[in-house]
């Protein structure tokens, strides 16, 4: 099954632990998806396809702008949220290998695209999805390394623990420019933007999110560990709002 470790991670950890944080989670990303819709300049009566929807929030902005959207997501109580909420169309698939029965005026994503575990055969079949003449505004992190939020945390990590780069598929899985545009090879026009925006968090949250976080977790870390490199966070960031970098992708389907 194409990306079943991911499918696994957010039906079975992530979710849980995205809904558990609510606001204070997507509250960051919000600046980002705005600008990722301006840049898809949607107008009424187009069709969106909405990748990585979550609950919903994005898709239901696109619809009261379009008339028309589906928000896809593999996270199955997402997908439960959104459809509870309504306002627009919603489906539980993996975009990756789902085979579309209809087509898309518009393709967008606020930080949905960088789990595939094969990029580019993911954007080969949301290529096929989509009619001529299409348009695609994606929202992704830049290098993990200029995000703050997630470089301190990796940093005081590594002074209680070994600590890899973040690698693979995940949050910085399209964060390296070249590798972005070979997987959107099949599209035209081509414009990536460098978005900086404050990302507003607790320290303890980043115990919760993030690549240091995901070391913590898998690693077993104690009690007193986390309490650690909670205090190391907060320390590090002496009261600073970290810095967040992302790319607006924009592109049309020729």
């Amino acid at each position: 099954m194409a990306n079943e470790t991911q499918i696994k991670l957010w039906n079975e950890s992530n979710a849980a632990r995205w809904l558990k944080l609510g606001d204070a989670m997507t509250r960051p990303l919000e600046p980002f998806g705005q600008a990722a819709i301006e840049a898809l300049t949607p107008r009424r009566g187009e069709k969106v396809l909405d990748i990585g929807c979550g609950t919903g929030e994005t898709t239901r902005a696109l619809a009261a702008l379009t008339g028309d959207a589906l928000g896809i997501d593999v996270c199955e109580p997402f997908v439960e949220i959104a459809r509870s909420k309504g306002g627009a169309r919603y489906l539980l698939a993996d975009a990756q290998t789902h085979r579309f029965d209809e087509q898309f005026d518009l393709l967008f994503s606020r930080f949905g695209v960088m789990f595939f575990d094969d990029p580019a055969a993911a954007f080969a079949n949301l290529h096929s999805a989509l009619r001529r003449g299409a348009r695609v505004a994606l929202a992704v992190w830049g290098p993990w390394q200029e995000n703050q939020w997630a470089a301190i945390p990796i940093d005081v990590l590594r002074e209680l623990m070994p600590a890899p780069d973040p690698a693979g598929p995940g949050p910085f899985g399209l964060a390296d420019e070249a590798k972005l545009r070979r997987v959107l090879a099949g599209f035209a026009n081509v414009s990536i933007q460098r978005l900086e925006r404050p990302f507003e968090v607790d320290p303890a949250q980043l115990a919760d999110q993030g690549p240091a976080a995901a070391v913590l977790r898998q690693s077993g870390a104690s009690a007193e560990i986390r309490s650690r490199f909670i205090d190391g966070v907060t320390r590090a960031l002496g009261g600073k709002v970290p810095k967040a970098v992302g790319y607006v992708v924009s592109a049309i389907r020729p």
